[in-house]
């Protein structure tokens, strides 16, 4: 059924329609590779059995109903590999989920039939009984045959056995001993040597035994006609089972066509350009399979609505035909559904009309010579040429005297031409070149021949026309040498300078194809090192970024120690009595704790020069410039005037302007001049505009506890007005801090309600 789809099948022309075909044929292909090939070997073709179905009061034999069974058993197994194969192809799935399903029927017809179409014992329980009582009966029969056999001796009987005769059980009796064996003859052999009895015996039980096999006939020609009943009652489902399993047939049949030819899907739409590029013809694809040295050589075709006619010359056998050919056959196949053998990105129109004129249709029946064959063929197709045709036109031209077939080749394009159509054509004659070079609506395109060689090479070359060689080809023929020189002598000068121009341009062109090939291979080359490169750094990034990321948690981790230790500081002071001496004791601590951690993993870009003894330093994370005095293994010991410090030594950077020590601020609180210093050390406003609300808190938290170490009464805190929110943060971190006796607005002097001013407990 899919064969007979596949040879009747008819373009599509509404564009709708053939990009669903073209996406089925695709999904199919994906199906293929996945699910694998659909459960369709199996299913005969029961469409004749169908209709006779549909004769009212007919009845089918049991082989023919025996081949509804495949049919009906293919509609769930359809089901099954359509739901296998949804995830990557949804409309093969809606096809098979659409086929009917009757499962009753086939179950009914299953039960009254075996593997041979024979009706079943379990048809019905009147068959059942019926058969039981033949076989009972054949078997008493038989006894009772055997037993009279053994009663006779060798001069009555011919044979041994008993036989059947017109459904009837007889003994074989010689004829001479007729008399001996009272009964009913029904036949006699060949040479009348023997006569088949019915004893008079057995004449009863016989004919018991004929009345029950009449039953049973008629019980199974009963049970017969009741499943053709069923059947036709499912007659609609079953005819659109049928078409559903013929459409599965003919789209897999056109993947699997694609997947062999190593075709891809094309893009159809409604703009009038083709453009396909390594285009084969499909039939030369198909040669290559049974013979693989016969490769198809791949053709790029071009056309578009500015430039619609395409004339394509060159010699003999170099593929100008094969080029018209595979150009329709390929349009003709994607609006079936087809994908193509061609690269990917194929792009075509939709052709209401394909129009060919290709071979020489003269008919001496019909008073036709080859011109005339041809101008009827125009005539005829002129009358339905509209702007969705493609017409191709082999050999244009010939047939008749050389200049006026060229003028009226000329006219028949440009008169193609304003019907809108789409024409290839191919020809010999040399003012058609001339009209496809200057005409803006027309190109030129030329098969290859390589002049080294004598041989096509089948490639087809645009923008530039080409010559037909008949003289070369003629001599790789076998024609005479002296035969072909000739005829050389023979060409017009100005043919001969021509042919001279067209292959300097060949040779150049040759030229220029083999340098473009070599370039497009050193850009490949670049490619692939540039991707080597790229990927070389990828991974370096990705390197980089495992670092750092391990580098982030371990800084994580340091912080949350510092942060630990902070905290238990701060527990112990709200714990125990806020004094200038017990700050002092956890300011001492911490720093402490701070010089066992080591500081964030981007410390070490702070030092990008290495560090010897005699260097100055500088310890951010403690405030603290130095002069560095040993360094051993990750530690280093620094000097800021009188302390002495111990320090890792990546938290370490070399310090700008010179050696100057700048001790930590822990030591400077010694009462005295010391706290006098500190106190002119410290600033007596913060300032936190364009701070965050958690670098403010931070802050003005350092900047307090700094401030009652120095001595200071009180502190501006200058915040801004803005929203609200650094002034709310600051005054919250104030009420809770325990250095904190009170605090207020700043007075106009002082910046307002853009500043705060906090009084400290200092005694």
């Amino acid at each position: 059924m899919g064969r007979e789809r596949a040879l009747t099948a008819e373009p599509l022309t509404e564009i709708s329609d053939i990009h669903a075909a073209i996406e089925l044929t695709g999904q199919a292909r994906k199906a293929l590779a996945t699910p694998g090939t659909p459960p369709l070997e199996a299913v005969p073709d029961v469409r004749s059995t169908l209709e006779r179905c549909r004769v009212p009061g007919s009845t089918l034999d049991g082989p023919e109903l025996l081949l509804i069974i495949p049919t009906l058993a293919a509609s769930p197994k359809l089901a099954a590999y359509g739901r296998a194969a949804r995830p990557v192809a949804p409309l093969i799935a809606d096809v098979t989920d659409a086929l009917p399903r009757l499962p009753e029927l086939h179950d009914q017809l299953r039960r009254a039939l075996d593997d041979e179409g024979v009706v079943t014992d379990h048809a019905s329980a009147r068959l059942r009984r019926l058969r039981a009582d033949i076989r009972e009966r054949r078997r008493r029969l038989s006894q009772e045959l055997e037993r009279l056999l053994q009663s006779l001796d060798e001069r009555t009987l011919a044979d041994r056995f008993v036989t059947l005769r017109h459904g009837r059980y007889v003994l074989p009796v010689r004829a001479d001993a007729r008399a001996r064996v009272r009964g009913i003859v029904h036949d006699r052999s060949q040479s009348g040597q023997t006569l088949f009895v019915e004893p008079e015996s057995v004449v009863d039980a016989n004919n018991d035994l004929v009345q029950l096999v009449r039953e049973e006939e008629e019980e199974t020609a009963r049970i017969l006609a009741e499943l053709t009943d069923a059947v036709r009652r499912h007659l609609d489902d079953l005819i659109r089972l049928t078409d559903g399993i013929a459409e599965l047939d003919w789209i897999f049949a056109r993947a699997h066509a694609a997947e062999r030819m190593d075709a891809t899907a094309p893009h159809v739409s409604e703009a009038r350009a083709v453009a396909v590029r390594r285009a084969r013809h499909p039939l030369l694809v198909a040669q290559a399979w049974e013979d693989p040295a016969r490769t198809a050589v791949p053709i790029d075709l071009e056309l578009d609505a500015e430039r619609p006619l395409l004339v394509i010359t060159g010699p003999n056998a170099g593929g100008k035909t094969i080029a018209l050919k595979t150009l329709a056959l390929l349009g003709l196949m994607a609006q079936v559904g087809c994908h193509l053998p061609a690269a990917e990105g194929a792009r075509l129109p939709v052709f209401t009309g394909v129009h060919a004129i290709i071979g020489d249709d003269q008919s001496v029946a019909n008073n036709l010579s080859t011109f005339s064959a041809f101008v009827k063929q125009v005539r005829e197709m002129l009358d339905v040429i509209d702007e969705r045709s493609l017409v191709l036109l082999d050999e244009l031209g010939a047939g008749t005297d050389p200049d006026e077939g060229a003028a009226l080749a000329q006219a028949i394009l440009e008169e193609l031409d304003a019907r809108g159509a789409l024409v290839v054509a191919t020809t010999h004659l040399e003012p058609l070149k001339a009209f496809a070079s200057t005409s803006p609506r027309a190109r030129n395109a030329s098969v290859e021949f390589d002049t080294t060689t004598l041989a096509p090479t089948f490639r087809l070359l645009y923008d530039r026309p080409g010559q037909s060689y008949a003289l070369a080809i003629a001599a790789r023929l076998g024609l005479a040498p002296d035969l072909v020189a000739r005829a050389h002598g023979h060409r017009s000068a100005q043919a001969a300078r021509l042919a001279d121009l067209v292959a300097q341009l060949d040779a150049r062109s040759r030229r220029e194809a083999e340098s473009a090939l070599a370039s497009e291979r050193r850009e490949q080359e670049t490619a692939a090192r540039l991707a080597a490169a790229r990927e070389a750094e990828a991974l370096a990034e990705q390197r980089a970024e495992t670092i750092v990321s391990r580098a982030r948690a371990e800084a994580t981790a340091l912080l949350t120690e510092i942060r630990r230790a902070l905290a238990t500081e701060w527990d112990k002071l709200k714990r125990t009595e806020r004094s200038r001496a017990a700050l002092e004791e956890s300011r001492r601590r911490v720093q402490q704790a701070a010089a066992r951690v080591a500081p964030p993993a981007s410390a070490p870009s702070r030092t990008p020069v290495p560090l010897t003894p005699g260097t100055p330093v500088a310890a951010e994370h403690l405030g603290l410039r130095g002069e560095l005095i040993t360094i051993d293994g990750h530690t280093a010991t620094v000097r800021a005037g009188a302390v002495t410090v111990r320090v890792p030594v990546q938290s370490l950077r070399a310090a700008e302007g010179g050696g100057h020590a700048t001790p930590p601020a822990a030591p400077r609180i010694r009462g005295g001049d010391d706290a006098n210093a500190s106190r002119r050390a410290i600033a007596t406003e913060l300032m936190l505009i364009g701070r965050t609300r958690d670098e403010a808190r931070d802050l003005v938290e350092r900047y307090v506890d700094d401030a009652f170490l120095a001595g200071l009464a009180s502190v501006r805190l200058v915040h801004g007005k803005g929203t609200g929110a650094l002034r709310k943060a600051v005054r919250e971190l104030l009420a809770a801090h325990p250095l904190v006796d009170s605090f207020r607005d700043g007075e106009p002097s002082e910046g307002g309600a853009g500043a705060t001013v906090a009084m400290l407990k200092v005694s």
